[in-house]
């Protein structure tokens, strides 16, 4: 997000924290916490509106993880999957180790990334069911990327995420792993529990490799698409089986986290007219969103 636009975004976040006044934390459940960037919900734990608690199994990444534990944030180093026991992969570059073995054929087609997809080291470990987990007692958010593992999650995790407003998950469009579901059988699982597909925060596509490429070729977007984060929301077409207190959470989500002011400003719109919140508190939001248009000074006339 450009810092003009993140100023922006962040002044309407502040401005639905004063309005909404949530009467408790937003509780997001982060499953591959790998510190590698900066997590999307950021600004909503800035504002202190939102506490987390992580999950990474890796030891390179939880021991970064492990010293930020506070009122807001907590780490677990537990693999979350199906409740079975399985081997980690960690790979030589860390975004791509994964309880998964690489798909070598999908590697050699893209002839990219063979050795940042080496296994360097493998480790016995036991997954955890979502749902068998006591250390979660809400989940409004659920953000998830463990590379080829979040379908097991969804389904061991129901009863979880039935109290979920939202899941941020990471897609495949091709398989990156062997036997990797790809993106329509985690839209069936979540369509089938309740969920549907909102936005893409974006698709990675990569250029093939081939034996004619200039140098210039490789500063070019290619063709072929891998993967990406997508945004799932609870089915909002029946807006009356929604209570108040998951509109605000997904209004401030929406804002503050997945960049849909129009999806929060909707959130809005249904708390109006429960009468939860003014006309001119919901019209000062849509201001900012869709700010009026400034007079072309082409167009004006001069007073005479």
């Amino acid at each position: 997000m450009k810092p003009r636009l993140q100023a922006k975004a962040l002044k309407r976040l502040g401005y639905l924290q004063g309005i909404l006044e949530p009467e408790r934390l937003i509780e997001i459940v982060d499953v591959g916490a790998n510190p590698i960037t900066v997590p999307d919900y950021q600004p909503l734990m800035a504002a202190k509106l939102a506490r987390v608690t992580g999950f990474d199994p890796q030891e390179s990444a939880f021991a970064e993880l492990k010293d930020r534990q506070n009122a807001y944030e907590r780490n677990l180093p537990y693999a979350i999957g199906d409740g079975t026991e399985g081997e980690l992969k960690v790979s030589r570059s860390g975004g791509f180790t994964s309880l998964l073995e690489p798909d070598l054929s999908t590697f050699k087609y893209l002839q990219r990334w063979p050795r940042a997809t080496e296994i360097v080291e493998r480790v016995p470990l036991k997954t955890h069911r979502l749902d068998d987990l006591d250390d979660i007692t809400q989940l409004d958010f659920l953000k998830i990327d463990i590379q080829g593992g979040e379908l097991a999650v969804f389904r061991n995790g129901v009863n979880k995420l039935a109290g979920a407003v939202a899941v941020m998950t990471e897609v495949a469009f091709i398989p990156l792993y062997v036997g990797q579901p790809l993106m329509d059988a985690q839209m069936a699982e979540l369509r089938g529990q309740g969920f549907m597909l909102h936005r893409f925060v974006f698709t990675k596509q990569v250029q093939l490799g081939s034996q004619f490429e200039t140098p210039g070729a490789k500063r070019r977007e290619g063709s072929q698409l891998v993967d990406g984060d997508a945004i799932f929301i609870r089915d909002l077409r029946n807006p009356d089986a929604w209570d108040d207190a998951a509109l605000t959470h997904l209004a401030l989500l929406a804002e503050g986290c997945f960049q849909s002011p129009d999806l929060a400003l909707r959130c809005l719109t249904l708390l109006l007219a429960r009468g939860r919140l003014s006309k001119p508190q919901v019209r000062r939001y849509a201001e900012m969103v869709f700010p009026p248009a400034e007079p072309d000074a082409s167009t004006v006339t001069p007073d005479a």
